[in-house]
């Protein structure tokens, strides 16, 4: 249970925290015991112990919260007998920080899964890279969390960094790119700040959302942008929206974002998920049986970091309790599934309603409206409005693209035929069953 809870902790947490963090303070740790919902820490020294009590105790105690599946607290104690990993430590400093330019290394095209719903955005990064600022400048990807989006920027960075001098390639957050200018003026170097990006070859920046309501970062980034665009200079940006759907961003500035190539990370569809299922439980060094690998490419990939930390928390728990990894040791591992957390999907709800009724998807989302195919599609509008929080719009366009008012007009009429038609309350019954609703 202990290294089960720590393991996935220190998953979350890599992930959250910037890579130098995690290395020089969470990777020292050791956990010692587990005991009434309190995990305690060991640190190697008074220093670090003080440091992560003053600046990363709460991140911590609440990827252990998270971990363990309920409130935890995090106690810190010295052990100075604990070692401290070197960093970098094969790599001169100077290499080092060229290997990454502040991409995390283990992002490349090469371990990038490639499905229908990244394959766009995974064709563009690559043709940024054999021809930086002659195409897609900017290159603009968005999506949800989880999706790709990094390890695409990281992978753009890693590729365009090889061949080119030190500081050449800048990748870096919004967030990030906001505090070295905070710096710079609390300095009085914004001279040097300036130099430092408009003079980069490739400008890399995830999560430029967190530029929203910031008039003065965002009117720096919008010279830099200039700087760069003007002389063909690449810039690739992410974030979790499209740009015309950024709030708190001034319209200048969105335009600019708009006006190269904009490039969709969606959720995996069902050949990708079982496809990164079967990739990122090879790199664990996990072996999966199809039923094993099916139930996870469906109940817990909504997104990658979600898989890796299912997958992380199944190869502990095996490992652990020396059993093999069959569905029962998963069910038992990781427990219910985010999916039945997060009740049904519109994919979901649809696929139920169509085999219900024996129609095909394609059917449903057509633009024929017999009465055959009316009763189902209108159900399936009814039932994804019941039980999600998808807008009405959404639910019209994952059914062939359908405006707000038929929706509006679908679920209005579903309502009149249920207070009479007791087949279609039989079936609406059966399919909230099904859905577990």
């Amino acid at each position: 249970m202990l290294d089960t809870i720590w393991v996935e902790a220190r998953r979350r947490l890599r992930s959250e925290l910037l890579d130098k963090d995690y290395d020089t303070w969470i990777a020292p740790l050791r956990a010692a015991r587990w005991s009434a919902d309190t995990l305690t820490l060991e640190a190697p020294s008074g220093i670090a112990r003080d440091w992560l009590r003053q600046h990363f105790l709460p991140a911590v105690e609440r990827a252990v919260s998270e971990a363990s599946g309920g409130r935890a607290t995090v106690l810190l104690l010295v052990n100075r007998e604990l070692s401290v990993p070197a960093r970098a430590g094969a790599l001169p400093a100077r290499r080092a920080e060229r290997a990454t330019n502040g991409a995390p290394a283990r992002y490349t095209f090469d371990n990038f899964v490639v499905g229908e719903a990244n394959r766009v955005a995974y064709g563009a990064a690559r043709a940024v890279v054999a021809q930086p600022g002659a195409r897609f400048n900017p290159l603009f990807l968005c999506g949800g969390c989880g999706l790709g989006k990094t390890h695409l920027l990281s992978a753009v960075a890693a590729g365009l960094a090889h061949a080119r001098p030190l500081g050449a390639v800048v990748c870096l957050t919004a967030e990030n790119f906001v505090n070295e200018m905070i710096a710079a003026l609390e300095a009085r170097r914004m001279e040097r700040f300036r130099r430092k990006f408009r003079g980069v070859q490739t400008l890399v920046v995830d999560d430029i959302q967190f530029l929203a309501e910031k008039r003065r970062s965002q009117e720096e980034f919008a010279h830099t942008f200039n700087a760069l665009h003007e002389s063909a200079r690449q810039i690739v940006i992410a974030s979790d929206r499209a740009p015309h759907d950024l709030p708190g961003i001034g319209e200048a500035l969105r335009y600019r974002f708009a006006s190269g190539l904009l490039a969709h990370v969606r959720p995996p569809d069902a050949a990708l998920r079982r496809a990164l299922v079967e990739r990122k439980a090879s790199g664990l060094g996990v072996s999966l049986t199809p039923e094993v690998a099916s139930y996870l490419a469906e109940e817990w990939c909504a997104n990658v970091r979600e898989l890796e930390g299912a997958l992380t928390r199944v190869e502990a728990y095996a490992s652990l309790s020396g059993r093999s990894v069959d569905l029962a040791l998963v069910r038992e591992a990781l427990g219910p599934s985010p999916v039945a957390r997060r009740g049904p999907t519109l994919q979901r709800i649809i696929g139920e309603v169509c085999q219900h009724y024996q129609v095909a998807r394609d059917e449903l989302s057509g633009p024929r409206r017999t009465a055959r195919l009316a009763v189902p599609r209108h159900l399936a509008m009814y039932l994804c409005r019941q039980h999600t929080d998808v807008p009405l719009a959404r639910i019209g366009a994952e059914l062939g693209g359908r405006d707000h008012s038929t929706v509006v007009h679908a679920l209005g009429a579903i309502e009149r035929r249920l207070e009479k038609d007791a087949t279609l309350r039989e079936a609406v019954s059966l399919l909230r069953a099904r859905l577990g609703a």
